[in-house]
This record gives structure tokens, sequence and C-alpha cells, in this order.
């Protein structure tokens, strides 16, 4: 939850313009787990949480 957490709370930073740009260092990454698999040590996708949470909160359509 924190990897996720802090991926997200640096997204919105970002898309809020009160950075620039960012890069979160975090453990595990996520990038293997899938919506319903969790694999590699990984059980949470940060990226995927954070651009879902930017489209519902942020109300963005397109995050690249």
């Amino acid at each position: 939850r924190w990897a996720a957490g802090s991926v997200t709370d640096l997204a919105f930073k970002v898309a809020s313009r009160e950075l620039k740009n960012g890069f979160a260092v975090v453990r595990p990454p996520g990038h293997h787990a899938d919506p319903s698999t969790a694999m590699g040590f990984c059980f949470f996708n940060s990226v995927a949480i954070a651009a879902r949470q930017l489209q519902h909160k942020g109300k963005l359509s397109k995050i690249l």
C-alpha cells in the first residue's frame, strides 16, 4: 500500500503542477501484477493504481 500510495501522491502532484516531474523509487515496483493475479512478489501495480485514481478523482481522461 505504501508503494502504490507514494506513486499516487506523486502523480497527483505532477498533475496539479505542484511538481514539474517526478520519479518514485518504491519497493515492490508492481510491474508484474495483473488485475487478478500477483506475480513476481508484486501484489499491486502502482502505476496502474495511480493512473486510475487520476482518472476518477483527478478527472483526467488521458494519462501518458
